[in-house]
């Protein structure tokens, strides 16, 4: 009750401040060149600016949206709306439900003006990540790229957080970017491919010959001695103690703070290229590889074989949370010829073959699994049983994914970049 009251309240007072001139200025014309674009959760919201404009962004429900603009008075205190005071173009506005229609409008004032009419509204509905991809503009020189993860960048005294985007590949290339669609190349001297990234406070990157590189802001890369010259394809962390690399013959790494490495048994020879950490029952590590190995660990230490009831290489694994209701989670590792393998709680597992699919090579979890692979092949599935094709956003092969804040993106052959919103 007091929350709803201080909604109301909150909604007349800005009400109030909007008919109200609070300076010797006036109403601006209604903006130019609207336009909105869903997301997951979100729409971003682009109008054209001019100078001296001061501007108000204002967005409900559209089945209780006013069809008016001429006036915004009506559009405070809708239920499920909002109005967000002196923002910028492009606008994100956040916390809105997938799967309903909302409408927004902006408007403007100058010198403290009324605020002015409103743009025509427009109508977007938002809608889970994953479903929709549009491809960026290939990386110059067609490097192509093994690894993407998504974390922030380390604050300093001078400097801010950044949420970023870090890619590596062939030949020890790494590109950042601070919005999954337009990339940075970040200069660091090896030639060795980097296969796998992670991130855990800093940003992490593996690759052959025992690679590993550290960064705090996603360009100053300091490489660490790993233990091991064999070629390293994949890290994940368990974002408290403990770091986990696996790679060729078998080899597993571990440290607590990706500085100093371990060596550890893996009960197996086959190479190993993906690994994922889960909090299910304590917490449980699990590495994939070839010919459908799989090692499980509840430690990061000790680990034990798993039968997976399949033969194919498996090339990436992950897990999430698939019913709010009852809390289930789920595990899926994807592989060669179009494999998925499922599994409730990381030792009983079944095998199926989505159709038409070649290899797939990796999987991610963020408001859905999401699977990438061979001639731009994606599939997501809520539930880790059906998975339902994407359309193609390219042809060529593509390598890693990972889950942004409130998108997906995938890199591949040729310097290919996806993104999801």
């Amino acid at each position: 009750m007091f929350l709803r009251s201080f909604k109301l309240f909150v909604a007349a007072l800005v009400a109030a401040m909007v008919v109200a001139a609070c300076g010797s200025g006036e109403s601006a014309p209604a903006p130019t060149g609207l336009t909105v674009v869903a997301g997951e959760s979100s729409a971003i919201v682009s109008w054209d600016m001019a100078p001296g404009v001061e501007y108000w962004v204002f967005f409900a429900p559209t089945i209780t949206a006013p069809a008016t603009t001429a006036t915004m008075q009506g559009w405070f205190g809708l239920p499920g709306g909002n109005v967000f005071l002196k923002v910028s173009s492009p606008y994100v506005v956040t916390g809105l439900f997938n799967g309903l229609s909302y409408s927004f409008s902006v408007n403007g004032r100058i010198d403290g003006g009324p605020g002015g009419p409103g743009a025509a509204p427009l109508a977007v509905t938002p809608r889970i990540a994953g479903s929709s991809w549009n491809a960026g503009t290939p990386i110059p020189g067609g490097t192509s790229l093994f690894g993407i993860t998504y974390g922030a960048t380390t604050a300093t005294s001078t400097t801010a957080s950044v949420a970023t985007f870090v890619a590596a590949g062939a030949g020890g290339a790494v590109y950042s970017s601070l919005d999954g669609a337009t990339w940075s190349a970040v200069n660091y001297a090896s030639s060795r491919n980097i296969n796998g990234s992670a991130y855990f406070g800093t940003f992490r990157l593996v690759g052959d010959g025992g690679l590993v590189l550290l960064s705090p802001d996603a360009s100053t890369w300091t490489a660490q001695t790993s233990g091991t010259t064999q070629n390293l394809y994949a890290i994940a962390s368990n974002y408290l103690n403990l770091n986990v690399a696996v790679g060729a013959n078998g080899t597993i790494i571990t440290s607590p703070d990706g500085v100093t490495w371990t060596s550890v048994s893996s009960s197996t020879t086959r190479d190993l290229y993906a690994v994922d950490y889960s909090v299910y029952n304590g917490g449980t590590w699990l590495a994939v590889g070839a010919g459908g190995t799989m090692v499980r660990s509840a430690d990061g230490v000790t680990w034990q074989a798993v039968t997976t009831n399949t033969s194919a290489d498996l090339h990436g694994i992950a897990h999430g949370l698939i019913s709010l209701t009852s809390g289930a989670t789920a595990f899926v590792a994807v592989g060669a010829s179009g494999t998925v393998i499922n599994s409730t709680d990381g030792i009983s597992w079944t095998a199926q073959t989505l159709p038409g699919s070649g290899a797939l090579n990796a999987v991610t979890m963020g408001s859905q699994f999401v699977a990438v692979g061979a001639a731009g092949v994606i599939f997501t599935s809520s539930d880790a049983l059906t998975w339902t094709p994407v359309p193609a956003a390219t042809d060529q092969d593509l390598f890693a994914v990972t889950r942004g804040s409130l998108s997906y993106a995938a890199v591949g052959a040729a310097g290919s970049n996806l993104l999801s919103r």
